[in-house]
C-alpha cells in the first residue's frame, strides 16, 4: 500500500485521540514542532538505495512545483538499521485526512507520480507507520526548538511498563530542573507502537552539539534522557527528499529553497 494511503486510513482510527489531546490552538510557528505527528520508517531492498533516492528527489521536486499540501522532512538514519524517516508534521489528525484526500485527487491527475511512488514502494523491503500526539506538559523549552534551522534530529523511543506511565512523566518533569542547553519535545504514541511509548526529539544544528549533549561523559542534559529504558538514534535531515510548505522553507531558505526551473 502507498505510503500516504496508510497516512489516509490511520487517520479515521486516531481522529479521537487528537481531540482530546491536541486542543484547538492555531500553531504560530511555522517550524514549531507539531501538535500531530506522523512517522514512516522505511528500509529498502539491499542495493536499491541510490535508485530509491533518486525517484524521491524527483518526487519532491515535483511537489514543490505543483505546491502540494501535504508535507514532510525525510531523515536517514546515521545509527541503528539504515532506514529513512519520514517526519510528516500536522496540526490535527483532521489535517492527516486532508492531506490524504488532496493525494488521491494529485495521484489521480497526475498519473506519472503515482507510477514514481508505485516504484518507490517497489524497491521497500519494510515499512513502519507511527502516529503520536505531542505532550507540552513532558516537554522542555519546546517553544524554543525551531525544526526549519536544524540539520540533525536525535530521536529516543521510550517505552514505559503497564502501571509507571505516572512514575515516567512525573520523572521528566522532574528532571527538566536540572536541563541546560538542549531543549526536546516529548510525544506520546496513541498508534503503530506498544503501548506506554513515548517519543522525545531533539533538533541540532551541528553535529558538534552531540559533544557536547551526548558526550562520552554521559553527563549534560542528554544524560536525562538516559535514565529511562529506550533507544536513541540520530537522524540527518535531507531536504533534496522533502517537501515543506513555503511558511517553513522561509525559517532557512538557503538550505530549503530548491531551483524549480530545469
Amino acid at each position: 500500500m502507498k505510503r500516504w494511503a496508510v497516512v489516509w486510513l490511520m487517520s479515521a482510527a486516531c481522529g479521537w485521540s487528537a481531540a482530546a489531546q491536541t486542543g484547538t490552538a492555531a500553531k504560530t510557528n511555522p517550524g514549531g514542532p507539531p501538535r500531530v505527528l506522523l512517522l514512516v520508517h522505511q528500509q529498502f531492498l539491499p542495493g536499491k538505495a541510490g535508485a530509491r533516492q533518486q525517484l524521491q528527489q524527483q518526487t519532491a521536486r515535483s511537489f514543490d512545483l505543483l505546491d502540494v499540501p501535504a508535507t514532510w522532512i525525510e531523515l536517514e538514519s546515521l545509527t541503528g538499521p539504515p532506514e529513512a524517516m519520514f517526519f510528516d508534521p500536522a496540526n490535527s489528525f483532521e489535517d492527516i485526512e486532508k492531506a490524504g484526500t488532496a493525494l488521491a485527487q494529485l495521484y489521480g491527475a497526475h498519473m506519472d507520480l503515482a507510477q514514481s511512488q508505485q516504484q518507490i514502494m517497489e524497491l521497500v523491503a519494510s515499512s513502519r507507520t507511527v502516529t503520536a500526539v505531542r505532550r507540552d506538559d513532558l516537554g522542555y523549552r519546546a517553544d524554543g526548538i525551531d525544526l526549519s534551522k536544524a540539520r540533525y534530529l536525535v530521536m529516543r523511543e521510550v517505552r514505559v511498563a503497564a502501571g509507571q506511565r505516572q512514575q515516567f512523566e512525573e520523572a521528566v518533569k522532574a528532571a527538566e530542573a536540572g536541563a541546560s542547553e538542549m531543549k526536546w519535545v516529548v510525544y506520546e504514541v496513541n498508534a503503530g507502537m506498544p503501548e506506554g511509548s513515548y517519543l522525545m526529539f531533539a533538533a541540532l544544528t551541528e553535529m558538534k552539539d552531540l559533544d557536547k549533549d551526548f558526550g562520552r561523559s554521559g553527563q549534560g542534559s542528554a544524560g536525562l534522557w538516559l535514565q529511562f529504558p529506550g533507544e536513541t538514534n540520530f537522524y540527518a535531515i535531507r531536504p533534496d527528499m522533502s517537501h515543506v510548505s513555503k511558511e517553513f522553507a522561509a525559517g532557512d531558505p538557503g538550505f530549503w529553497v530548491r531551483k524549480t526551473g530545469p
